[in-house]
């Protein structure tokens, strides 16, 4: 089958891929295919991005691997799109060598401005998408890894948005950011378990000496001083 995806789409994905995981089949792209469309997925198992593709292709779905998406490494400044194209249908398994059930990988060609490359597909279970994303979010506050919010931020500009577009807090549970109706990412909160008081070293002078009492009127000065 045949499938093209435009290339700030396909690169906005890819920011949210692992790198370098264990689990090989992070490091590449999930796409899945049907008749109302497409989605294309990427996960380091920390934050996870989906995008909607329309079209009308063959129930089919494979695993890119990361060798294919280094190819595409940012938006394009004029519109271009990536092609993928591979045997349709879900992962091959066949008999060899009187053993059952060999993983046979099928050959994906990506195409991409004057670059064409041919790689083999992933082995592996990809998450499922649809149980990651949550209905809705329920506003409890919350704390993300900054370095998972510059991600979405850089994703937003990809994309042709100006502005950060922000996590929907949703407690100890994942967040939510819609980037647009076609771009969602879901990003795992931080569980912290937060201090109720300083560290007695914080207040202590290094001098021996008492610390000198400021006036409520005069504290925020004080502090900064």
């Amino acid at each position: 089958m045949n499938i093209k995806i435009k290339a700030d789409i396909f690169a906005a994905v890819s920011l949210f891929r692992g790198q370098n995981d264990v689990r090989n089949y992070l490091n590449g792209l999930y796409l899945e295919t049907g008749p109302k469309g497409a989605r294309l997925v990427g996960c380091d198992g920390f934050q996870l991005a989906v995008a909607k593709i329309d079209g009308d292709y063959p129930v089919s779905s494979i695993i890119i691997p990361g060798c294919l998406v280094d190819v595409v490494k940012s938006k394009a400044k004029s519109a271009q799109s990536v092609t993928l194209d591979f045997e349709k249908g879900d992962k091959q398994f066949k008999d060899m060598d009187n053993v059952k059930g060999i993983f046979v990988p099928r050959n994906i060609t990506l195409n991409y401005g004057e670059t064409t490359t041919t790689s083999k597909e992933l082995d592996g279970k990809y998450p499922d998408y649809r149980r990651v994303v949550p209905d809705k979010t329920d506003g409890n506050a919350a704390q993300y890894d900054p370095r998972l919010i510059i991600r979405i931020d850089k994703a937003c500009s990809i994309l042709g948005y100006k502005h950060f577009t922000g996590i929907a807090y949703n407690g100890d549970k994942s967040g939510l950011s819609v980037i647009d109706d076609r771009f969602v990412v879901v990003t795992m909160s931080i569980r912290v378990d937060p201090m109720k008081e300083s560290p007695a070293w914080v207040k202590e002078p290094l001098t021996g000496k008492s610390s000198v009492q400021t006036s409520p009127v005069n504290k925020l000065a004080g502090e900064a001083a």
